[in-house]
């Protein structure tokens, strides 16, 4: 199993706050990572260490690249800047995910069109190549962009909610394709819905200022406790119910 990346003795923030403090995490070939923790614990900044948006305070990033032509990331952010009046083609959407390392003119090979086609079939959305952004539903759009993503085939792939903008039965195809890509490169998916991700991740690591890494997909309300991480915690059966923390006793009901 050969290494992606390593984050060693990482402190981290914007100006002069502290977001993340004295962090070590690495990621290896086929890891599929779930990242939980509250709001403002620094999820975010994490990604935007790995992605390179922003550099440590202190410690190192270390990117190992097994070759020059080969794409480390994807990436899906949570929302998206994209201009819905501007006039773009899904399927120009998607192959704009190889703009980074084979330039504009791969655009108008034929073989990239029948990926990027290929790719949209996965995420079931093919019937909408020729369609602008504009006539996308916020679901259909989270898709094109896991397309946009998927296309430079990266060793890597990032996500940030991915379940933000999908419909419900997209979510359980969207996780199974996830399982099934898993197959070929590492996932790092952030996600306060913990009941559903833990059937699908590998590992968790938890992120309330500092990283907490657990090695295993399953994680008990007392280990959240131990780590610091008050996040809720949705059960999943034949009654749907939340686990809440009780401030009053501290303690989990």
């Amino acid at each position: 199993m050969s290494k992606i990346l390593d984050v060693v003795g990482v402190t981290a923030g914007y100006g002069s706050e502290i977001i993340l403090k004295d962090v070590n995490f690495e990621v290896n070939d086929n890891d599929f990572i779930g990242v939980i923790g509250p709001n403002g614990g620094g999820k975010t900044t994490l990604l935007k260490l790995i992605l390179g948006e922003i550099f440590p305070f202190q410690g190192d990033v270390k990117f190992y690249q097994t070759s020059k032509d080969e794409t480390l990331f994807g990436y899906l952010p949570q929302g998206s800047t994209i201009d819905r009046e501007f006039p773009i083609k899904v399927i120009d959407i998607v192959l704009s995910g190889l703009l980074h390392n084979r330039g504009l003119w791969s655009w108008h090979r034929s073989s990239n069109r029948s990926k990027a086609i290929e790719i949209l079939a996965k995420a079931g959305i093919d019937h909408l190549w020729n369609n602008s952004v504009g006539e996308l539903s916020g679901g259909q759009l989270q898709r094109v962009l896991l397309c946009r993503a998927l296309i430079s085939k990266p060793r890597l792939l990032i996500l940030d909610e991915p379940n933000t903008y999908v419909d419900n039965k997209f979510e359980k195809e969207l996780y199974e394709l996830l399982k099934e890509l898993n197959k070929n490169m590492a996932i790092i998916m952030v996600s306060h819905d913990v009941g559903t991700i833990t059937s699908y991740v590998k590992t968790i690591a938890c992120v309330n200022r500092h990283l907490h890494y657990h090695r295993s997909n399953r994680i008990t309300p007392e280990q959240l406790a131990a780590y610091e991480c008050p996040i809720q915690i949705i059960s999943h059966g034949k009654v749907p119910h939340t686990v809440l923390l009780d401030h009053r006793k501290e303690e989990f009901l």
